[in-house]
C-alpha cells in the first residue's frame, strides 16, 4: 500500500491536487470492492483512481475525433 506514508504525513486528503469523489453502488458491489481491494493490497483510493482511469480511457477510445 502506497498510501502508509502519505497518511502519516496528512495525506491526499490536505493535497490540493486531489479532490474528494463519492456516489452510491450497490451494498454487495461496495462489498465486494472493499474486500477485492484487501486481497489486492491495495488502498480503495488506488483502485477507485484506477478504475476511474481505465473508464476515461474507454469513453475516449469509443468517441470518435472531431476534425
Amino acid at each position: 500500500m502506497s498510501e502508509g506514508l502519505e497518511s502519516m504525513a496528512g495525506g491526499k486528503r490536505d493535497d490540493p491536487k486531489y479532490a474528494q469523489v463519492s456516489g452510491f453502488i450497490p451494498k454487495e458491489l461496495a462489498l465486494q470492492f472493499k474486500a477485492t481491494c484487501m486481497l489486492q493490497e491495495t488502498t480503495l483510493s488506488e483502485a477507485l483512481e484506477n478504475a476511474v482511469r481505465l473508464w476515461l480511457a474507454q469513453i475516449q477510445a469509443a468517441t470518435p475525433e472531431e476534425s
